[in-house]
């Protein structure tokens, strides 16, 4: 423990619960009933997709993006994404569905379904340009991003009994965080893991077996300009770092750099630099594809529980990330039922994490997601891609996606709750006017537990896991 975690642990966390500000963006293709890329248009009850804040289009039309408003716990998160995912769900076409899973859904051979956003030319261009070096078919993976960051309330009462700058704190706080979870990328890959195999005419080449993450891996992986590395050994440093490619050219925007963890500012890296940082985006997610929205509450719980531990614990070395992206490339790699080669190195993390939350005197739900966590470090058919790979029928998990697509669907018709109409007329609606029309009138029926459908021969998965 170095001094920060020694005045932080010495201040006390206090309602742990909102001690960060949180953030989601979910990106998922829009598919018919068969299966494969909708040919629908945006759909008309959201607006205009390219001034809609909270549901837009990534880099495909048909490749949705919920945006969350920032919040302040991560039950309120997850509200409010739910309540974006009952709205745009409400505005689909009939026979339109949302492909649960990272990995793109069933292609044609030539990929003419694939067409770039309806945005400005300019933005059009940069789609066209990005394609052009990369490859059209390197967008068509989709994911979820966490934002998170320390509250300015925490910040400064940290800094204030430091003695030192706010901003400088929150800087530091948040590239040790940062650098973290770039080298403990490998877990979250492990744990989260769900894309096990791709669909037909997306990858000409694929592993010989199913693997954790086909998305994670730098060879069958998304991510542009994967060969590009930032810099984490300061905030000046990661900006200069990114600005210099883009005026080489060898970055086309700051949009373009794709690293699994970045360092934001709302305003861009002028600002960062200006003002400091602002929260981290965690970009190395697959969809959770048993999730409505794409990841369930414990996934965000470890994230918010290792943020901690990132902030009390040394600084992780910034010049080892590449280690580190090799480690992560041997986990997605491995087979679902395989013991993780990082085993020991994950049940160490865990003990920390189960000591820490003795130290803080946080609440009992993180001790309970703790003990899951390692369970499915000791099982690792309990692994969401784990729990995946008996669903697998002939190299493909087209039927249980579209079975998951439109269980979602139905539950969501089924909702009562309200859906928000006013897009038509307002794509970007003051966001008092959004609170108050869906998320303080938003409801969720209850749950239903779509993971026990996951698995329906319990003892073959464990059998196999133990023999590996």
């Amino acid at each position: 423990m170095d001094d920060y975690g020694k005045s932080i642990l010495n201040l006390g966390v206090g309602d742990f619960s909102r001690n960060f500000t949180w953030g989601l963006e979910v990106e998922r293709h829009r598919i018919n009933s068969d299966g494969f890329v909708s040919e629908a248009l945006y759909p008309a009850a959201l607006g205009e997709q390219s001034a809609n804040p909270y549901l837009k289009n990534d880099f495909f039309n048909t490749q949705s993006e919920m945006i969350t408003p920032v919040a302040g716990s991560i039950d309120s998160v997850l509200h409010t994404a739910n309540a974006l995912d009952h709205t745009l769900r409400a505005s689909l076409a009939t026979d339109e569905l949302l492909w649960p899973f990272s990995m793109p859904p069933k292609l044609t051979a030539d990929h003419s379904e694939l067409v770039y956003a309806n945005e400005s030319p300019k933005k059009v261009a940069y789609f066209e340009e990005i394609g052009r070096r990369f490859g059209k078919l390197d967008g068509a993976p989709s994911g979820i991003h966490v934002n998170l960051g320390p509250t300015t309330a925490w910040t400064n009462a940290i800094a204030q009994r430091m003695h030192r700058k706010q901003r400088q704190v929150r800087d530091d706080l948040l590239l040790k965080q940062a650098v973290g979870f770039m080298h403990y990328r490998w877990l979250l890959t492990y744990l989260k893991g769900a894309s096990p195999i791709a669909e037909v005419n997306y990858l000409s080449e694929v592993p010989d077996q199913a693997v954790r993450s086909l998305r994670n891996s730098r060879e069958f992986g998304y991510g542009y300009a994967q060969h590009f590395k930032g810099d984490y050994s300061s905030v000046e440093g990661y900006v200069t770092r990114i600005k210099e490619a883009i005026a080489s050219g060898e970055l086309l925007a700051e949009s373009a750099y794709h690293e699994p963890v970045r360092l934001r500012h709302m305003s861009g890296l002028d600002a960062m630099v200006a003002e400091g940082v602002s929260h981290i985006e965690l970009r190395m997610l697959d969809l959770d594809p048993m999730s409505a929205i794409g990841i369930e509450r414990d996934t965000l719980l470890l994230i918010q529980l290792m943020s901690l531990f990132f902030m009390v614990s040394p600084s992780l070395d910034p010049n080892s990330l590449t280690a580190a992206s090799f480690k992560n490339d041997q986990v997605s790699l491995e087979h679902p039922y395989r013991i993780c080669c990082e085993k020991p190195e994950a049940l160490k993390l865990m003990n920390r994490l189960q000591q820490l939350i003795r130290d803080a005197d946080l609440p009992e739900e993180y001790t309970r997601m703790v003990r899951r966590t390692i369970e499915q470090i000791r099982r690792p058919n309990l692994t969401t891609s784990g729990q995946l790979l008996p669903r697998v029928r002939q190299g493909s998990l087209c039927n249980y996606g579209l079975q998951l697509a439109e269980e979602f669907q139905l539950l969501s018709q089924l909702n009562p709750s309200p859906v928000y109409r006013g897009f038509a007329s307002n794509s970007c609606p003051p966001h008092g006017q959004l609170q108050r029309e869906l998320f303080d009138q938003y409801s969720e029926l209850p749950r239903v537990n779509l993971r026990t459908l996951v698995v329906n021969d319990q003892e073959k998965p464990e059998a196999q896991s133990k023999s590996m």
